[in-house]
């Protein structure tokens, strides 16, 4: 399946961060992971309302790796329930999906 996803997950602890984006590229699980330092996340929780400072993780891979991706997400994040979205993307060039694809090897996560 060549078809490009990109997932977005949140991120407020810096070693977390490291973490997910070592697992995730060392392993070749995923092509490139963009990273938007210090946005301002505005959310409710547990009745209260909540104002933190977060990092922005988009994670491009292929959809042959998004469970993948989500387990590692889930595996090592510290949020009891991580931000973890997939957007589709309906025009990609194709130079940009073919190193994508050739850049992700399809593997179980351990």
């Amino acid at each position: 399946m060549n078809e490009l996803i990109i997932i977005k997950t949140t991120v407020k602890n810096k070693a977390i961060k490291i973490n997910l984006i070592n697992e995730l590229i060392i392993n070749d699980y995923v092509s490139c992971i963009n990273v938007v330092e210090n946005v301002s996340s505005h959310y409710k929780w547990q009745g209260k309302v909540e104002d933190e400072k977060e990092d922005i993780l988009f994670i491009k891979t292929m959809k042959r790796n998004e469970k993948l991706v989500y387990e590692v997400i889930r595996d090592i994040h510290d949020y009891e329930i991580p931000e973890i979205i997939t957007i589709a993307i309906d025009n990609i060039d194709s130079s940009y999906l073919n190193w994508a694809n050739e850049s992700v090897v399809s593997k179980k996560y351990d």
